[in-house]
């Protein structure tokens, strides 16, 4: 009778037992449970703040010139005037191996035939636009025959450039007119012999006929002159006469570097 409560104990204490290794074989079985220590960190410096590139400076834009006269047209900031021409004479015609010169410059139906450019603007306007430069004009040239000797009184004005640009066979060119212009005794151009001499803005003359004010250059058309015939709106400085009895004429056209007949040209004219 007293087996029964035997086997009672006994199974209870096998399954204290059980209970008891069970616990001890879920504790060990968990990992065990260690305290990290954080190690210090090198501190991270802040990121550069990106830098926007600069801007390249930009070339303001070149001055343009504008017309302030047909076919004058004016640049304020270059202290430039300037025009269109063509070359009214062929000095590479075999027929005609010497043109003798007068002027430099003239306007259509005056001297063509002895000048190395020809024109179709008022010379009248080109003075008018050179005043607008702030230029002041001076005096032509004088010949006074008044006396037994004949006196000559130099033209006076601001100093000026002349400048001609054209292009011929594709490739454009900028030249002194005075490199056009050849001395037919000694070979030497204007340019090359000219010394100290230079143009100048003249500023030609104003007359009366019949009650009416005139320009001169705008009647003779000597708007850039060699020879000195007194109404010249830009005139060389050093005087040469164009009476053939008074002097002899020596000015040719230089055939070996004036452009072609009808060659377009641009005309510059430079306050100094």
């Amino acid at each position: 009778m007293n087996e029964p409560r035997l086997d009672a104990s006994r199974s209870a204490a096998c399954l204290s037992a059980a209970a008891l290794l069970l616990c001890t074989f879920t504790a060990c079985s968990q990992p065990a449970k260690t305290t990290r220590q954080s190690q210090p960190t090198e501190p991270v410096p802040p990121a550069a703040p990106q830098q926007e590139p600069s801007p390249q400076p930009q070339e303001p834009p070149a001055p343009q010139a504008r017309e302030v006269f047909p076919g004058v047209r004016l640049n304020t900031a270059a202290r430039t005037v300037e025009f269109d021409a063509i070359i009214p004479i062929n000095a590479q015609d075999p027929d005609k191996p010497r043109i003798y010169l007068e002027v430099i410059a003239c306007t259509r139906d005056t001297k063509e035939h002895e000048a190395v450019l020809m024109t179709t603007v008022r010379p009248s306007h080109v003075h008018a636009a050179l005043l607008l430069l702030g230029l002041e004009s001076g005096s032509p040239g004088v010949w006074d025959w008044s006396g037994e000797q004949l006196v000559a009184t130099p033209p006076a004005g601001p100093r000026v450039e002349i400048s001609c640009t054209y292009t011929h066979e594709g490739t454009t060119r900028t030249v002194n007119p005075a490199e056009w212009v050849l001395d037919v005794n000694t070979g030497r151009t204007l340019a090359q012999s000219a010394g100290e001499h230079h143009w100048v803005f003249a500023g030609s003359q104003v007359y009366k006929r019949q009650g009416r004010d005139y320009y001169r250059a705008d009647v003779d058309g000597t708007l850039i002159g060699l020879h000195t015939f007194g109404g010249e709106s830009i005139a060389w400085t050093q005087m040469f006469n164009p009476d053939s009895q008074v002097e002899e004429p020596h000015w040719i056209a230089n055939k070996d570097a004036l452009p072609p007949y009808g060659t377009a040209v641009t005309v510059t004219i430079t306050a100094q």
